[in-house]
């Protein structure tokens, strides 16, 4: 059985621009939008000025207005786009005819670009309290989603009686652990092979 559609309906955040609404924005402003992507994964957003950001991507500040009115909801546009692409990565790698431990291993791992934020830009994040609020009601999302998975996984005898938020909770926050500095070189894993570590130690920890 899939995640109930329930969930999906009545948690996930709207898009701050619908996938039918971003189609008319035609090719080029689409591509404007993966490039100020790339630039703000990799070095944040709050040192640039929307003049600074046309030159970056080669585009006029006219059309970065006609994405946004202002460099602050032209970073929640390009942050959002973001989420909701990786949410969407993430709920589709699951297949509701395995089991719930591979349907949770499933999930994370299929959204496992959210956890390639880097500190500069975690850090002008927290920063920025839109942002956050925007990032908060996608991790809420993402705690709901794991919560379900782990309560059917209960009521088909695969888990046992844990509480499903714990869980969600260890696995979804988990992701701030990775993204803190040094990481990597402390436990000398790629990103992969962490993520897939923890999701081991859980999943065999809550296995009836």
């Amino acid at each position: 059985m899939s995640v109930p559609e329930s969930v999906a309906a009545n948690r996930r955040p709207r898009p701050l621009i619908s996938q039918r609404a971003e189609l008319r924005l035609g090719a080029r402003h689409r591509e404007v939008l993966d490039q100020l992507e790339a630039l703000f994964l990799q070095e944040g957003f709050s040192g640039f000025s929307v003049r600074e950001l046309a030159a970056h991507v080669g585009c006029s500040r006219r059309t970065l207005y006609e994405l946004a009115p202002s460099k602050d909801e032209l970073v929640l546009l390009v942050f959002d786009r973001f989420l909701q692409r990786v949410g969407r990565a993430a709920l589709d790698s699951i297949d509701p005819a395995q089991s719930y431990a591979d349907q949770i291993r499933a999930y994370f791992l299929g959204g496992i670009e959210l956890q390639r934020i880097t500190q500069v830009f975690g850090d002008d994040l927290a920063d920025e309290p839109a942002a956050r609020r925007l990032f908060d009601r996608h991790y809420g999302y993402v705690m709901a989603i794991t919560e379900q998975l782990v309560q059917r996984g209960i009521h088909a005898g695969e888990f046992r009686q844990v509480t499903p938020a714990v869980v969600a909770g260890l696995l979804a926050g988990a992701g701030q652990f990775f993204n803190q500095p040094n990481v990597q070189a402390d436990t000398r894993l790629d990103l992969e092979h962490a993520v897939d570590e923890l999701l081991e130690l859980t999943v065999r920890a809550i296995t009836a």
